[in-house]
């Protein structure tokens, strides 16, 4: 089964940090890229075991010809209903008619074979509701973003600094606060993905730190499904500070960000067979501090969809997000940092969608962008 991790990363200041900072610092991501890679194998494995259970327990249900035999009808069936698509006498087919005459000859096949298809039906389903748990990301604590103009009570208490709109009012000065715009100078982005033998997972980087745009678009494709195929894509865009805390403690950061795309899709399209599908995407603000103290990122959920399909054809487009309006997220570090240290700060987006497919086709779409507006960071009172 594909599984994959790589990142990369430009900190251009940390030239400007002590040599044992600076060192600090590296091995902070080091150990950050490590584990990721070892979090990313461990769900590859988890999931190649997932598989092969699923797989024997209909195996276990049918017998080995049988399960052979209802596997081969499948694919004969798909291919015939394909054929039937084609021009000149494709062109005036009944789809639903003709995808309905399958399905009773692919019934009429499981009824040779012995079980029930609601026997087959429950494996699959207890199947798909594990595989969740099984390729669900292992790091991060998750909290609520907020939409800013909704919350502006919140965000105005927030800060001192947050008197005036930022950036369009005069900037106060806060010995509690450190504040950063645009431009930035650093920037990190990472990307773990698991494919299924019939998947196709795929991402576009968007990041320009002088700007501080960061963002993600990710795809995910099924075009013919057997049992259990699935995949996954978590992909992270951020540019990052350096901060000196002043004392020991967890870092507090504000993020004040502006949406400029947010958009979900999931297309799913029944096929034969024992059908099933499902599809979960969701967008965060983030940031992280890279710094051996702190294990993992803080996430705000802002945007979200989630389509499940028993075998029913689905399409769905959702924007959740205003193109243009301020959103903020009110995040901790995972661990303290001790004080005059010189540390690394990162703010961004990441995507994190899953899908599962159990004789369905499934296509996946996610394109979110954002503008960096502002990062607050202090040393949480």
């Amino acid at each position: 089964m594909p599984h994959c991790y790589s990142s990369n990363h430009s900190l251009p200041f940390l030239n400007d940090f002590s040599s044992r900072d600076r060192a600090l610092a590296e091995k902070a991501i080091g150990k950050r890229e490590d584990r990721q890679r070892k979090a990313n194998a461990s769900r590859g494995r988890k999931a190649e075991a997932h598989l092969d259970r699923s797989r024997k327990a209909v195996r276990d249900l049918l017998g080995a010809k049988k399960f052979a035999a209802l596997r081969e009808g499948l694919l004969r069936e798909r291919l015939a209903f394909d054929d039937l698509g084609q021009p000149p006498q494709g062109l005036k087919r009944n789809y639903a008619k003709q995808k309905l005459a399958s399905r009773r000859k692919v019934d009429a096949l499981l009824r040779t074979l012995g079980p029930s298809r609601q026997k087959l039906a429950r494996i699959i389903r207890d199947a798909a509701e594990r595989a969740e748990d099984v390729l669900g990301p292992a790091d991060g604590k998750t909290v609520a973003g907020y939409n800013l103009p909704k919350n502006l009570d919140k965000w105005t208490k927030l800060s001192p600094l947050h008197k005036f709109p930022l950036p369009w009012g005069p900037v106060l000065e806060d010995p509690s606060w450190s504040l950063y715009r645009p431009p930035f100078f650093g920037f990190l982005f990472s990307d773990d993905i698991v494919t299924s033998s019939n998947f196709r997972a795929d991402w576009l980087l968007h990041l320009h730190p002088p700007s501080g745009l960061v963002g993600i678009e990710a795809t995910m494709d099924c075009g013919d499904a057997g049992s259990f195929d699935f995949a996954h894509v978590i992909v992270e865009s951020q540019i990052a500070v350096g901060f000196v805390p002043p004392v020991a403690g967890v870092i507090e950061v504000l993020i004040d960000a502006q949406s400029t795309m947010g958009t979900h899709r999931v297309e799913i399209e029944d096929e034969f067979g024992f059908s099933n599908a499902w599809c979960h995407q969701k967008n965060y603000l983030m940031m992280n501090v890279l710094h051996p103290n702190v294990p993992v990122p803080s996430l705000a959920l802002m945007s979200s969809m989630d389509e499940d399909t028993g075998g029913d054809d689905v399409t769905t487009s959702r924007e959740n997000l205003t193109r243009g309006q301020h959103y903020f997220a009110h995040l901790f570090s995972s661990g303290p940092v001790p004080a005059g240290q010189s540390v690394v700060v990162t703010a961004g987006t990441r995507t994190f969608d899953i899908c599962r497919a159990d004789d369905m086709e499934l296509h996946s779409r996610t394109n979110f962008q954002w503008f960096i507006n502002s990062v607050e960071v202090r040393i949480s009172p």
